[in-house]
């Protein structure tokens, strides 16, 4: 009977320091399951962001390519640059409107004026409020008339590590860009 008492077990289940380090472990588990969904809102944030720009680069294109008079014809100015609602070119064509092409018949001048600040009104939402673009064509005689639209945007991201946390303590947002390359 004595030895049949000292091999029974004399605690069953487990120690407070057990259970401690569990909840430890469990806690910076948790913590980088946190982060890892922080990054990926984040990151899906930034996709949905590139591709509307890339959208509405390719609407500035569709736009140009309907409108072969002008665009095609080689007579659209060297460049254009666009910054919210304002569009600003060299010979002024483009910079204001006057005609509501959509119910009224345009020449080509003024259904580029109109195409091309309507884009630029509807580039002016809460996704892009700090776009700019520009719009570069060559207008070279004897060769086909080519453009390069480029957009320009901010976007903020969630720092992945210590080393992308503290750069983006000095700079929140980062400048993107997008180029498109159309012959009208």
């Amino acid at each position: 009977m004595h030895l049949s008492r000292r091999l029974r077990p004399v605690h069953a289940g487990f120690s407070m320091v057990e259970v401690l380090v569990t909840i430890v472990v469990m806690s910076v588990a948790l913590l980088g399951v946190a982060k890892m969904q922080a990054a990926a809102l984040s990151n899906t944030q930034v996709s949905r962001v590139r591709s509307l720009i890339a959208l509405q680069a390719a609407s500035l294109a569709s736009m140009m390519h309907g409108n072969r008079g002008y665009w095609g014809a080689g007579v659209a100015p060297a460049s254009i640059t666009l910054a919210g609602t304002t569009v600003t070119d060299s010979t002024g064509v483009l910079n204001s409107v006057s005609t509501d092409c959509t119910t009224t018949a345009c020449t080509p001048a003024q259904q580029a004026a109109y195409d091309v600040n309507d884009w630029a009104s509807s580039m002016m939402n809460p996704q892009f409020p700090s776009y700019g673009a520009t719009v570069a064509c060559n207008n070279v005689a004897g060769q086909p008339v080519s453009c390069t639209i480029n957009v320009t945007w901010s976007e903020k991201y969630v720092a992945i590590n210590t080393t992308t946390a503290a750069s983006a303590a000095s700079a929140s947002a980062v400048s993107q860009s997008y180029t498109l390359y159309v012959e009208p």
